[in-house]
């Protein structure tokens, strides 16, 4: 009869040799079966990390000057869209505007088409009046919507860094030129994200992504 004689540095080996292969056969298993790890982060950062936005100080030839009081009303309503504008671009910048009339009253149904160029990019606003008061003939008076939307890299990280940095940490965003046309209300092609910790329904820690978008009140973001 043969005796196997085992010492014990040999079963500390077949021992590790069976978890190996009882660890590959798991894993194995749980591929078959197309079981996978959750990650311990759900989604991913985009752009580079931005920090608290400094206000820029007005350039020369910046801001919106008002027309003197007894300015015509079509100086009014250059002075309006223009006004307009930069509240959509978010941030100062040199304006002009010219209109296709040189005069017209804010009667219910009377219509002008006025542009706005904005630091070198051009928005056409065409105006109709209902005829309803506002400040000075204007307000709620009219109607307008512009052609194009603008997104400017001060105003998207001033409204992004403003809305998020309360809500988590690590806040990014796409590289931006200074200023750049969009389409109004749809797909600006950059995006922001922060990382908030322990922000799913699991408790895991998320990045939260938006698109950002241009709006006449300003640039927004939204997932």
């Amino acid at each position: 009869m043969l005796v196997m004689h085992c010492t014990r540095g040999s079963l500390i080996a077949a021992a590790a040799v069976s978890c190996l292969l009882l660890t590959s056969c798991s894993s194995a298993t749980d591929e078959k079966n197309g079981g996978t790890a959750e990650p311990s982060v759900i989604g991913s950062p985009v752009g580079k990390p931005i920090s608290s936005p400094t206000v820029t100080p007005p350039r020369e030839g910046e801001g919106v000057p008002e027309p003197e009081p007894d300015a015509p009303f079509i100086e009014q309503v250059k002075y309006e869209l223009r006004t307009r504008t930069v509240d959509m671009a978010g941030a100062q910048g040199k304006t002009s505007a010219r209109c296709d009339k040189d005069s017209v009253k804010p009667a219910k149904g009377a219509s002008v088409t006025c542009t706005v160029t904005y630091e070198g990019i051009d928005v056409t606003w065409p105006v109709k009046f209902t005829g309803k008061p506002g400040f000075g003939g204007m307000g709620d008076g009219y109607e307008a919507e512009p052609s194009t939307g603008i997104l400017t890299r001060e105003g998207v990280l001033k409204y992004f860094w403003g809305n998020n940095h309360d809500a988590g940490t690590d806040l990014r965003c796409d590289t931006m030129p200074r200023v750049k046309k969009v389409p109004l209300g749809g797909k600006s092609g950059f995006q922001c994200a922060y990382f908030a910790a322990k922000a799913s329904t699991d408790g895991r820690d998320m990045w939260i992504t938006q698109n950002v978008y241009s709006t006449t009140d300003g640039p927004r973001a939204r997932v």
